[in-house]
This record gives structure tokens, sequence and C-alpha cells, in this order.
């Protein structure tokens, strides 16, 4: 009896609902101009150097200080210098990942820990230093006096980590 019932549920089901679900080519939009490139990273860039402009004003005269007597909720990079720290998270972190100081950070606060991603970041650091730190020592044969990785080895300036073209690269020429 259920082989029949569902005999008549196939019956019943109009034969577009069976149709393939359509390939990542077929959804795809198109890949980006160098001009539209070249336009996101300026915007990023601009984004990136306005907060840092305002935060050097707001700590003037403490850009030498250990970041965690300048900064709260510090967990990582202690005692590395304030502005140094702005430049690692400007230069290194954001621009590996193609994105500006809001991805991780509440932008009018900077020391809350509402995103997600802040975290992430954190542990990835951490997952970093390790590689480097322990990992990599032990690849014989390796040709690098000083191997290692950093957020732009797997991010190249997406988001998230992944297989692919860097995202802020230019299509591929025929």
């Amino acid at each position: 009896m259920r082989s029949g019932l569902f005999v008549a549920f196939l019956l019943s089901v109009p034969a577009a609902s069976f149709a393939q679900s359509p390939t990542p080519s077929q959804t795809q939009a198109p890949a980006p101009t160098p001009e539209q490139i070249a336009a996101r990273n300026d915007s990023l860039r601009n984004d990136r150097t306005m907060h840092v402009n305002r935060i050097l004003e707001q700590i003037k005269g403490k850009e030498d200080l250990p970041a965690e007597e300048v900064f709260q909720d510090i967990k990582i990079l202690k005692g590395m210098p304030a502005r140094r720290l702005l430049g690692i998270m400007s230069q290194g972190y954001s621009n590996s990942l193609g994105v500006s100081c809001s991805h991780c950070h509440v932008t009018t606060d900077f020391a809350k820990d509402d995103k997600p991603q802040k975290q992430v970041a954190r542990d990835m650091v951490a997952m970093a230093a390790f590689i480097n730190d322990s990992l990599l020592k032990k690849i014989k044969g390796i040709r690098s006096e000083n191997p290692g990785v950093n957020c732009g080895t797997c991010h190249n300036m997406r988001p998230r980590p992944g297989f692919g073209a860097r995202a802020g690269a230019a299509p591929p020429r025929s």
C-alpha cells in the first residue's frame, strides 16, 4: 500500500520539482572588474584610516604605552605599544580579511565583545601562533629558515578563509 501512495505522490508532483538545482556558475554574480575591486579596497582603507585616526586622537600622548594600559579588553598582543596594535589591526587583520573595523568591533565602543567575529579572530591568532611556533618547525625539508602563516595565508582578502582566487585580485586574463 505504501508504494502505491508513493507512486501517486510522484505522479502528482510536477516534473519541474525534480529539476536539478542551478550550478554555482549559473547563480554567481559576475566577477568584479578591476575598477570595482580598487574602489572597494579604497573605501575599506578610508574607513579603517578614519577609525585609526579617531582613536589616535583619543589616545594622544599614550601611543607608546602598552596596549592593555591604553585600551580596554585587550586579551592578545599584550605588551605591544598601542600605536602598533592599531597598525596590526588595520593593516594586518583587516586588510588580510578584506574588511574594516566594524567586521569585528562595535566602532562606537571597541571594548565591547558583542560581535562573535572578535572572539573568532582571537582564536585564529592563537591558531596561527600554534602553527608557527609548533607545527611548522616539525616539517622536515621545508625550504624556509623562518616559515610562518598569518591571516592572509588563508583568508586572501576574504572574511571567511577558504580556497580560490584572492578576493582583491583582478579576474584572470583570457
